[in-house]
């Protein structure tokens, strides 16, 4: 199957279900690897080389990425509307011979976030509410 065609079915997400959603992600993921699409340098910094392709996949040009949080502790903010981009994270520590369980976690590119200022009206609530 063509990539940018299953790019299309994880892009629409939010009208499928979980198992719809993994398993085109899983296609698009494995078609990268075939075809020797290699994410940048500075995904792979930061997450593992699975993830990064999660990423590149579904937001092809991203090129520096965290979670929400993250961005807010880096002095920036999520633009509202913005749409993030899924991962996988594993859960814990699994003992010897324990199938690794995964949880979904998203992740915003640069591209999403805006800088906070002093004039930034969440930036203002939160100093006032503080």
């Amino acid at each position: 199957m063509e990539l940018a065609k299953i790019r299309g079915k994880v892009m629409a997400r939010s009208k499928e279900d979980k198992a719809q959603f993994i398993a085109n992600l899983r296609e698009g993921v494995e078609l990268m690897k075939q075809q020797g699409i290699t994410p940048p340098s500075n995904l792979l910094d930061s997450f593992s080389p699975n993830n990064a392709l999660m990423i590149i996949f579904q937001k092809p040009n991203a090129t520096n990425c965290a979670g929400f949080h993250a961005w807010r502790e880096a002095g920036r903010a999520v633009r509202k509307g913005a749409r993030g981009i899924a991962i996988l994270v594993p859960l814990g520590k699994q003992e010897e011979g324990e199938e690794i369980r995964f949880s979904w976690r998203y992740v915003f590119d640069i591209t999403d976030t805006e800088e906070l200022t002093a004039s930034s009206p969440k930036l203002a609530r939160e100093l006032v509410s503080a």
